[in-house]
């Protein structure tokens, strides 16, 4: 299950899936109207919507042939009512909450879910999920524990006559450290996208997105003056101050200001000064720059590198957050 919920990780929900359809299972989205983006973008393949459905969504469910998750007698009826009228079949996937306590049924109940849920004559519940919380972490004690509860619970079910098509607990960090969690389906989230989760560098992944933007302009600022909102840049000596058309509207962080560092012709050179909505300003110093020239905010030129677990770092927050921050105006281009 190819997880490309907000936006691809902020890399292009279409962009991805129409590249990797032929090579999936699944997708895996958040919330409905991802799911219908994808099929009005002619996707075809399975679609299952992974946080627990509004119940007003029952219709679209229906008319796009998504997968939802089962955590809720309620909702399921009124799924159930929606698709008998349209006479559709909804696949589902029960959701046993083992640990992280967000969504899902307590373990206890999973039997008698089902037993309710048989009469949804036209809910197919042929999957069965979990959510692991700490599946990139360095101890692994919690995620085995969650796996445990998980498997005590499918042994429960099947025991009781209810068996699944779908067995699915790893996300990314389980699929690189916990093997043996892997059922017969996986979600990859942002080791698709060539991310490693914590704890998991090393591993041969490489990152698919790079941030780039170009010069658009050029001034020498002398010793003394300031640049930027606030002041917060003083030249120590005379310099030269580059602009570049991406800032926080961008989704390129106002944190990062004084700590982020681009690539210029495979070189490192600061951000001088606040970084603004639309555009943010480079110390290069004395290099040889032009207009038009390539800054890479995230990627690799030449030999350096800045990555999104850097940036990160910087601003104390995941990866996940850098490149889901990377707003639509940004423009996606696919590079085969």
């Amino acid at each position: 299950m190819a997880m490309v919920k907000a936006n691809g990780y902020g890399h292009g929900m279409l962009e991805t899936a129409k590249c990797i359809e032929p090579h999936v299972d699944m997708f895996g989205v958040a919330v409905m109207y991802e799911g219908v983006t994808l099929r009005l973008a002619k996707i075809t393949k399975p679609i299952a919507v992974m946080m627990p459905p509004d119940i007003y969504d029952a219709e679209k469910f229906c008319e796009c042939n998504l997968e939802m998750v089962a955590c809720s007698l309620d909702v399921l009826n009124d799924f159930h009512e929606e698709a008998r009228k349209q006479g559709v079949t909804l696949n589902a996937h029960l959701y046993i909450d083992t640990g992280m306590r967000r969504d899902g049924i307590e373990p206890h109940d999973a039997v008698e879910f089902m037993k309710q849920a048989a009469r949804f004559t036209n809910i197919n519940i042929y999957g069965v999920c979990t959510h692991f919380a700490t599946s990139d972490d360095a101890d692994p004690s919690f995620t085995h524990h969650q796996f445990t509860v998980f498997q005590e619970t499918v042994n429960s079910l099947a025991a009781n006559g209810f068996n699944f098509t779908h067995i699915h607990t790893a996300n990314s960090g389980a699929i690189m450290r916990h093997p043996h969690t892997h059922g017969n389906l996986v979600r990859a989230g942002l080791a698709l996208y060539g991310i490693p989760p914590a704890n998991t560098s090393g591993l041969g992944l490489h990152p698919v997105l790079t941030l780039k933007t170009r010069i658009n302009a050029i001034r020498r600022i002398h010793q003394g003056e300031t640049v930027s909102y606030g002041r917060r840049f003083m030249a120590s000596h005379d310099t030269t101050i580059v602009t570049i058309p991406i800032g926080y509207g961008d989704g390129y962080s106002r944190l990062l200001t004084g700590t982020a560092y681009v690539l210029i012709h495979g070189k490192r050179y600061p951000i001088a000064g606040t970084i603004c909505m639309d555009e943010c300003m480079i110390d290069v110093g004395d290099a040889p720059v032009s207009l038009g020239d390539d800054v890479v905010l995230i990627g690799k030129q030449g030999d350096s590198e800045v990555t999104a677990t850097e940036l990160a770092q910087r601003i104390h927050t995941i990866p996940y957050e850098i490149t889901t921050m990377i707003t639509s105006r940004v423009p996606r281009i696919v590079v085969e």
